[in-house]
């Protein structure tokens, strides 16, 4: 009775590992497929990374959000950074933009978006720093006026500005 109680608890034990080590912390990256790649070894050198944070996500794309707003990270020629902004159907983030070529905007799976929401994704090509931008009109947009034009009565505040900054070290 006691060996099948111990076998028993060492299924349970080797259960509970497998299913620790395929979970991922919160907010980190996901994406890629089974098939892909493995990720380059390590983040890198926290030296060519300056005062970015080297970062080496699991499965070669960094996911990002809003909440990274003014952040830096530093990452390997050939990682993703997919990054999604929430807005609403009436006021969207602009399309997402990279200031060079060391990050460039390509295509993937994972953008058929809900309304409201902006989604970009870039690859990492070269060694270089962009800066991936976007911006947000607390404004609607105004209708067509119907009758004679002055200036836009409304007040609308500041316009909202993403600016994540990312190192690609070589």
């Amino acid at each position: 009775m006691r060996s099948v109680s111990l076998l028993a608890a060492a299924v349970i034990g080797a259960s509970a590992l497998t299913a620790a080590c395929g979970q991922q912390q919160a907010g980190s990256a996901a994406g890629g497929s089974p098939g892909s790649p493995a990720p380059p070894s390590g983040p890198p050198a926290a030296a060519a990374c300056g005062s970015a944070t080297p970062t080496a996500p699991p499965r070669r794309t960094l996911t990002l959000s809003a909440g990274d707003n003014g952040r830096s990270f530093c990452v390997r020629p050939g990682i993703g950074v997919l990054i999604y902004l929430m807005g609403t159907p009436k006021l969207k983030w602009a399309a997402l933009r990279s200031s060079s070529a060391a990050m460039v905007p390509t295509a993937n799976g994972h953008l058929a978006l809900t309304v409201g929401v902006t989604g970009g994704y870039f690859v990492a090509a070269h060694p270089g720093v962009a800066a991936i931008t976007s911006t947000r009109s607390p404004c609607a947009p105004l209708a067509t006026p119907s009758g004679p034009t002055t200036s836009n009565p409304r007040k609308c505040g500041i316009t909202q500005t993403f600016k994540v900054t990312v190192r690609v070290a070589g």
